[in-house]
Formats: C-alpha cells, sequence, structure tokens
C-alpha cells in the first residue's frame, strides 16, 4: 500500500463510519472526515454531530461539516414528495446517493486534495475485465449494495468501502477491542432518515400534502368500501384497511385519477414484467451480452433471475423468470452479474 494517501471519510458518529476511520488509519490513509448535515434542526443534529467530531478528535483527523439541508430539501425532500403525490412509492437512498450524497462527497473530495472517498457501507470493490465495480458485501444481512446502483463510473473508481470483508457483530467487536465501548453498543439507524419516527404520513401531513377519501375496488370495479387517502397505504399492504370481509385482501394498484384503491387476493400480486425509468447500467455492452443476471426489487427480497431489455434511453424491460409479488412502482430494480453490482432503475409500471 502506497503511504500517505489521502481519503475523504463520509462519517455520521455511528459505529459504521467511525471503525472505518479506525481502518484506514490502520492501512496507511491520512483520514479526513466530513459529516453532512442534511436535515433536522441545530438541536436535533447536535448529538450525532458532537459524536462524529469527538471522535475525529480522538482519532487527530481533520473533520468538516457542510451543512446540505437547502440541497436536500430541494432534491430529495421534493422527490420524496413528489412521488407520492404521483402515486408511487418513493426509494429516497438511491435518489440521494448518485444525487445528493456521493455527489457533495467528489467535490469536496476533490476541494480537499484526496485522492479517495470512503463511507462505512457493508459493501465491496473489485476488479472485473480491467474495471472497477461494487460487489455485494461479505455479510449478507448488511449487504448495501442495493442503495447504491446510480453512482457513476467516475465515482466507483474512487471508492474505498473499509467495511465490505467483515460483518456486523465483527464490526462492533473491533470497536470494543479498540476502546469505543459506548461506540460498540450504539443501535443501528433505522428508517427514512429526514423522517422523525419513520411515519411518513405525519411528515406528509405536516408538509401540507393531503390525501381524500376514495374507494376500495376490487379488480373489476366493484366498491368494496371506502379508504382515508391514497396516501395511506402502500402496495401489498393487508392490515389497518378498515374492512370487515372473510378473505384476506392486498392493495394491489393505485388509481389515481378515480382516487380507488385496488384490492386483491395474494395470488392476483404478482408480476413477471417491470418497466424501469430513469434507468442507469454502468457498462451497456451487459445489456448485450449473454451474462445471466439477477434482479432485486425488494432490498431483503432474494435474487431472481431475469432478462433485461433496454427500449430506448429512459425506458427498460425487466422479464422476471420467476414472478414476484407487491411490486411498487417508485420503487427500485437492482440489477447484479453474480455478487456484482451493474446497475437499476425506477419502477414505472409491472403486469
Amino acid at each position: 500500500m502506497e503511504m500517505n494517501k489521502r481519503v475523504l471519510l463520509g462519517m455520521s458518529g455511528g459505529i459504521d463510519s467511525s471503525v472505518s476511520a479506525m481502518l484506514l488509519q490502520e492501512q496507511g490513509f491520512t483520514v479526513i472526515g466530513v459529516t453532512f448535515l442534511f436535515s433536522g434542526t441545530d438541536d436535533q443534529n447536535h448529538h450525532f454531530l458532537k459524536d462524529a467530531t469527538d471522535l475525529a478528535n480522538r482519532l487527530k483527523i481533520q473533520h468538516i461539516t457542510v451543512d446540505l439541508r437547502k440541497e436536500f430539501e430541494e432534491y430529495v425532500i421534493r422527490y420524496f414528495i413528489d412521488e407520492y403525490i404521483n402515486g408511487r412509492t418513493p426509494f429516497p437512498c438511491a435518489y440521494c446517493n448518485p444525487n445528493l450524497k456521493f455527489k457533495y462527497l467528489e467535490k469536496y473530495a476533490n476541494a480537499m486534495n484526496c485522492d479517495s472517498i470512503a463511507t462505512g457501507h457493508y459493501v465491496k470493490t473489485g476488479i472485473y475485465n480491467g474495471q472497477k465495480y461494487i460487489f455485494q458485501g461479505e455479510d449478507p444481512e448488511k449487504d448495501q449494495s442495493f442503495f447504491l446502483w446510480g453512482l457513476p463510473r467516475e465515482i466507483i473508481d474512487k471508492l474505498i468501502f473499509p467495511l465490505g470483508n467483515f460483518k456486523k457483530t465483527e464490526i462492533r467487536n473491533l470497536a470494543r477491542e479498540k476502546g469505543f465501548l459506548s461506540l460498540s453498543e450504539k443501535k443501528d439507524s433505522l428508517g427514512i432518515c429526514f423522517i422523525e419516527g419513520n411515519d411518513y404520513r405525519q411528515f406528509l401531513k405536516k408538509r401540507g400534502i393531503k390525501s381524500q377519501p376514495g374507494n376500495f375496488v376490487d379488480q373489476f370495479g366493484n366498491i368494496l368500501g371506502e379508504h382515508k387517502g391514497i396516501f395511506n397505504f402502500t402496495i401489498g399492504q393487508r392490515r389497518g384497511l378498515g374492512l370487515n370481509l372473510n378473505f384476506p385482501l392486498f392493495v394491489a394498484e393505485f388509481r389515481l385519477d378515480d382516487n380507488e384503491i385496488v384490492l386483491a387476493k395474494y395470488d392476483d400480486l404478482y408480476r413477471s414484467k417491470l418497466y424501469l425509468e430513469n434507468y442507469y447500467i454502468i457498462d451497456k455492452e451487459i445489456v448485450n451480452s449473454n451474462l445471466e443476471l439477477i434482479v432485486k426489487v425488494r432490498y431483503r427480497l432474494q435474487e431472481t433471475p431475469c432478462n433485461l431489455h433496454i427500449l430506448n434511453d429512459t425506458v427498460a424491460e425487466v422479464e422476471l423468470l420467476e414472478p414476484e409479488a407487491m411490486i411498487a412502482p417508485g420503487q427500485t430494480a437492482v440489477f447484479y452479474h453474480n455478487d456484482r453490482l451493474i446497475g437499476g432503475g425506477f419502477i414505472k409500471s409491472a403486469k
């Protein structure tokens, strides 16, 4: 390893980015930490910002704070609200990573004369046919490649992921061994980072986004009851419908023009074809090859074999070789060749 190479590390104050800083130092890197403020008030941000600053001081690394709350509001939160208004289920991490987080990591890495960018994601990088790619992490329970499919080649070439070869339990043990006991016991952050309590319905309500009551209908348009607003429901939802039926029904589709929610039996939720918009495939020749691709349409979903067809510059078609249920427009489909991440896209529709 060439010594004294400079790396910019995204630091949240949590265990993953903190242990990443320690590992990078041990590998001979000069680490500079950056903490981005994406949302929340100064009081709400005080604790995690203090944690990041204290750790940087303890490790004797330079640390900067960058306030991106205005940009986050303009790009990510606007996207999040617009998706719900348009009857889709947003996936803010997949939108934020290429458009904001890693874009600004690269910007500040260049400004601070850093050769590389690092984060505490549980993914790996590796070389395939002479090119650098993101690969799934060693810990299948923590692999986060699903969230990074939109990163362009120029950013991937600069990436370092110190935790990719570790399991989460090992990272907690490392923190403990290095004398960071409180850090080793820190809970993982869950849910959407900018929504307090993870209740997106209250978040939309506070933003003045109202959803009008309408009808639950079956696939043939027969009225089954009344709903309290489309925003209150998600594709695949079964509980909390407020209906007394003798058999289970699930949310299958939103019909915005008529303000209707279509309910169906679980077997009717399966889809075998997806149409993607705003897709990104890191190497276009992959599509024209005979490589066997797999796709994940949910973070925790098992991988599904598929055929990928590029229809034009904005739309791609995915043929699922094994049908999947509860596919929500607005969510993402992420593609792999074995454990190599090759791209993804936002689901426009499914049938």
